[in-house]
């Protein structure tokens, strides 16, 4: 039988059901382990991690794109579920992932007990190349601004609207493009708060929603970091 695989950070399903997400109510499937592995995480999304690679023969690169990001987004335990390939179909996501639209049978469950330490272990069997702020592959250039292409490659590929993109936590999480970031909205006609603003609201949300990371000192640090290396 072939497998794909699903990283959970819960553990003892016997059954996964669709959710919402990107791409419609799906159960998301990878045929690499990797790939299921970096996905476990507790934490974090593309505002603070580059996950992918720009050569298919060549392993995945994961980037951290803030410090300290990785310490949090996964020090969780998880579970690698085996499904059954058969159960799924490729949508060409623009990612190495296949689709369920129904629920799906666990076959097998492999338990870990730290994302980071078997993120570790991929790296060294050379299945993932892994980069630490501020160490970055040369294809994403030391300015971030990789960033904003990406953001306009969600509106024009993905059909993504502006407002999906949550503009203010990108501005929030890298302040060293703030003003690249200002200018890409008002070119749909988006203002965006003041960056005072804009933290002040993600430390509302961490201090009312504490089961979620907002990653607010790593990003409250980057800023300190920006504008020390402006006044030099």
């Amino acid at each position: 039988m072939e497998y794909v695989y699903h990283g959970s950070k819960v553990h003892n399903l016997k059954e996964l059901t669709p959710h919402e997400s990107t791409h419609g109510n799906y159960v998301y499937a990878t045929p690499l382990k990797e790939i299921a592995i970096v996905m476990s995480a507790q934490y974090g999304n593309d505002t603070v991690y580059t996950f992918g690679r720009n050569n298919k023969d060549k392993p995945y690169d994961l980037v951290e794109r803030i410090p300290g990001a990785f310490d949090k987004m996964f020090r969780n335990s998880f579970s690698l579920y085996y499904l059954d390939a058969n159960d799924f179909k490729d949508i060409k996501t623009g990612f190495n992932e296949v689709v369920s639209d129904i629920a799906v049978n666990v076959l097998k469950e492999e338990k870990y007990d730290n994302v980071y330490k078997a993120i570790l272990e991929l790296k060294e069997q050379g299945l993932i190349n892994l980069y630490r702020y501020p160490e970055r592959p040369d294809y994403i250039p030391d300015n971030d601004l990789d960033i904003i292409e990406k953001l306009r490659r969600y509106i024009t590929n993905l059909n993504r609207s502006i407002d999906d993109l949550n503009l203010p936590i990108w501005i929030f999480r890298h302040p060293n493009i703030e003003k690249e970031l200002r200018k890409f909205a008002l070119e749909y006609n988006y203002e965006l708060p003041s960056y005072d603003e804009i933290k002040n609201i993600m430390i509302e949300k961490q201090n009312k929603y504490r089961e979620h990371e907002y990653f607010i000192d790593e990003s409250i640090h980057l800023k300190e970091m920006f504008e020390n290396r402006k006044t030099r």
